[in-house]
């Protein structure tokens, strides 16, 4: 506890800007595909690395919406990207790609680990005149989602 007799937080919770910023997601499953999509909408230029993408992240690609380099990660991915985002089901891929997004110093979220991350995803609420956004410094985004719900009832 700090002095003020709030919690210690490693996250500062802020909002970015990232409108035409260049953000690389580097796995096209479940996560991956939840993370373009919430950068897609706040303005991102996303670029998705994968061999395979589903089938809700392939319609934004066939719609442009959404870039798709149909490969695995290799560091000239990193070339011109804002922010990161490791999200791949395979520990040592994500090890690399914090590892190399942190010497170019771009922001990087590590979907595995927190620990590696410099920036983490809230889980929000979008409403016309309020955005909510619940953190658990990356400990438990499954309990992030539950109360953004129970906010989301109370609103209602």
């Amino acid at each position: 506890m700090t002095s003020d007799s709030s919690p210690d937080r490693r996250f500062l919770p802020v909002a970015l800007d990232l409108r035409a910023k260049r953000c690389l997601v580097v796995g096209g499953g479940t996560i991956g595909t939840r993370k373009a999509l919430t950068l897609l909408s706040a303005g991102a230029d996303v670029t998705v690395v994968a061999p395979a993408v589903g089938e809700t992240l392939g319609e934004h690609v066939d719609s442009g919406r959404i870039n798709h380099v149909n490969d695995t990660f290799c560091e000239e991915h990193l070339d011109g990207m804002f922010m990161v985002v490791a999200a791949t089901d395979d520990e040592p891929t994500n090890e690399t790609i914090a590892r190399l997004a942190g010497q170019r110093g771009l922001l990087l979220c590590d979907a595995s680990s927190a620990e590696r991350s410099g920036v983490i995803f809230g889980a929000l609420l979008d409403r016309e005149d309020a955005t909510v956004a619940v953190f658990t410094g990356g400990r438990s985004p499954g309990h992030a989602r539950k109360t953004r719900d129970k906010i989301a009832k109370l609103l209602d």
